[in-house]
């Protein structure tokens, strides 16, 4: 057990050669910190550290990122705290002035031509990331900022490596935040391997096309394409056999177009979404040029205004009414789950931080296994 939580780290803790100076927020699977260089103290970096031991892990992919794309954030350092061998897994990133895409999405409410400009943009920095072999595998609004300055939008805080250390899918249950943007073949194959060990799970440019397609659902319609109040079964079985209502019902102010690609970005059959970001890049390109400019010059979402037709102010968005239809026509598909005999010491699909408030009751003895349902989704 740790002395000290990594998602509680004060101002003056050193992590390696990095000193902490301000908390950035933290989630369920790490927490990020504002930090400078104790060799150049002037010069400010963020710093993200899981919360599992076990996450993360030094290779390749993560020195390739120290030369990224200009729209994915490059990498400094990486590491391990407070042991070299067994701590927590962090990596070091720029600090990226700007803000975050949910923050700008609400205050700027940017036309249907900036909208298809940031995820041709994202769509191009995830082609150069799929050459590297290098996956995201975790794109979603809070992981896309929109920096200060030029207005381009940077990816961060990618999960720790590519294609191979990918097991976790099969090990951990997925908070609603990270099922929303994962693939159908994705949560199938979770679904189909739950509790089995050794299994990995490929990742394939799809997957990341998938997860973008879900945001830009998001960016121009101010809503999920499925409601993530809905049970883990019932939204497993919405995301892998459903299509989410087309964003123009939704948004009538959406291009045609535009909407038809992102209905493509969310097939459930992987094949049938755009093959690579470049692709992608060329049917959003191919869409603004042949629609009309005034449609695509118009704003995602209309401004709240007052009785007599002004708008408020501060302006806020007027966000359309969700699309979300009653969960009683999502399935709940079978789980084939995979026990660990009983004398496996890794019986759990994950090891819980020393300091959860509820642990799982410890196992006292081979004549009491302990099953994955409590912990399924």
């Amino acid at each position: 057990m740790y002395a000290v939580r990594p998602d509680a780290l004060i101002p003056g803790t050193l992590v390696g050669n990095w000193r902490v100076l301000q908390s950035l927020g933290h989630g369920g699977h790490g927490a990020v910190y504002r930090v400078e260089d104790i060799r150049q103290p002037r010069e400010h970096l963020a710093l993200r550290i899981s919360l599992r031991a076990a996450e993360g892990r030094f290779d390749q992919w993560t020195a390739q990122l120290k030369r990224a794309h200009p729209n994915v954030v490059p990498l400094h350092a990486c590491g391990r705290w407070p042991r070299p061998r067994s701590g927590f897994f962090y990596f070091v990133r720029d600090y990226v002035k700007g803000q975050g895409l949910p923050s700008w999405m609400e205050t700027v409410n940017p036309t249907f031509l900036q909208v298809a400009a940031i995820i041709s943009r994202l769509a191009l920095a995830i082609d150069d990331m799929h050459l590297r072999d290098v996956w995201h595998r975790d794109i979603r609004p809070d992981n896309i900022r929109v920096r200060d300055g030029d207005g381009e939008p940077v990816l961060l805080d990618l999960r720790t490596g590519g294609n191979e250390e990918v097991d976790t899918l099969t090990r951990m249950p997925l908070p609603t935040e990270m099922l929303l943007f994962r693939s159908p073949e994705a949560l199938r194959f979770l679904r189909m391997n739950w509790g089995r060990r050794g299994v990995r799970y490929h990742f394939r440019p799809a997957d990341d096309l998938y997860a973008l397609g879900a945001t830009a659902y998001w960016m121009v319609t101010g809503h999920m394409p499925f409601s993530p109040t809905l049970a883990p079964e019932l939204l497993h079985g919405a995301l892998e056999t459903q299509m989410p209502v087309s964003p123009s019902q939704v948004n009538e102010r959406i291009p045609r177009a535009l909407s038809a690609l992102i209905l493509r970005l969310l097939d459930k059959e992987p094949d049938h979404r755009p093959r690579s970001g470049e692709a992608l890049n060329a049917e959003l390109v191919a869409a603004v040029s042949a629609g009309a400019r005034s449609i695509w010059a118009s704003r995602v979402f209309d401004w709240y205004r007052d009785e007599g037709g002004r708008e408020r102010s501060p302006l806020r968005i007027l966000r359309p009414a969700a699309p979300w239809a009653s969960c009683t026509g999502c399935p709940r598909l079978p789980r084939v789950v995979h026990f660990n005999p009983p004398h496996d010491k890794a019986l759990l699909p994950f090891e819980p931080p020393p300091w959860c408030p509820n642990p799982l009751p410890a196992r006292k003895c081979p004549e009491e296994p302990m099953g994955p349902w409590s912990r399924m989704m």
